[in-house]
């Protein structure tokens, strides 16, 4: 994965954590907010990269801000 791919996702992903209403992600699965995050960006499919790679590194980017 390109590093400016990184970056988008690690914008995205923080976004949308600041859009949450507080406690969100722990009254909802993991699961389900990661699926929202990629739902509500639809340009990651747009990515020259696999949907797998794409969601571990969302996955990731989650874990980070929201631990």
């Amino acid at each position: 994965m390109r590093i400016s791919d990184r970056r988008k996702i690690d914008r995205q992903v923080r976004l949308f954590i600041k859009s949450m209403p507080k406690g969100y992600e722990k009254c909802v699965p993991k699961d389900v907010v990661i699926s929202e995050i990629l739902g509500a960006n639809a340009w990651f499919v747009q990515m020259p990269t696999t949907m797998e790679q794409i969601r571990e590194e969302v996955e990731k980017q989650f874990d980070m801000y929201v631990s």
